[in-house]
């Protein structure tokens, strides 16, 4: 009488011997899968640099001073400008920390502080304002009195006379 236990190994070489034949049945039968080429997007074509002439280099030569491109406007000198023109109404302060405020020639306002860019309070004196730009321009202003508001016409003039507290 066999016992289960014999019969394991003769299940194992069975298998293993129906797995050989079919490795070698079927090893040939394998193609390889045919070659897709990817999809790419559409690449447009680089324009052409744009053609630049030397004119402005053959009419004033390099090592001029005063060389800058034709039609080039000095973004921080018409600040300066600007600045120059504006009139300084009011400077607050609070410790070390100032606050100026200009009235432009149209009429609005400009705030400065000392951590304001490209211009930045540099001191202020109780009558004069000193306003340093990023690159150390320096501008003086005066403080100025604001001009009072004209009276609409039919408006009193001041405050109404309030009657003593004691009639």
């Amino acid at each position: 009488m066999t016992k289960p236990w014999q019969l394991a190994p003769w299940l194992a070489v069975a298998a293993l011997a129906a797995s050989a034949w079919w490795w070698q049945t079927g090893k040939d039968a394998w193609r390889a899968p045919p070659a897709r080429m990817p999809e790419l997007p559409a690449v447009a074509d680089i324009p052409a640099p744009p053609v630049f002439h030397a004119q402005q280099a053959l009419k004033r030569p390099v090592l001029w001073a005063s060389r800058r491109p034709t039609g080039a406007g000095d973004a921080k000198g018409g600040l300066a400008q600007e600045l120059m023109e504006s009139r300084l109404t009011a400077v607050f302060a609070s410790g070390k920390d100032q606050l100026a405020v200009l009235q432009r020639k149209d009429g609005s306002t400009l705030k400065l502080s000392a951590n304001s860019k490209p211009w930045r309070i540099e001191s202020f004196d109780g009558r004069k304002a000193v306003f340093m730009s990023a690159d150390q321009q320096r501008v003086e202003r005066p403080l100025e009195h604001a001009a009072s508001p004209e009276p609409k016409p039919g408006q009193p003039q001041g405050r109404p006379s309030m009657p003593p507290a004691g009639q």
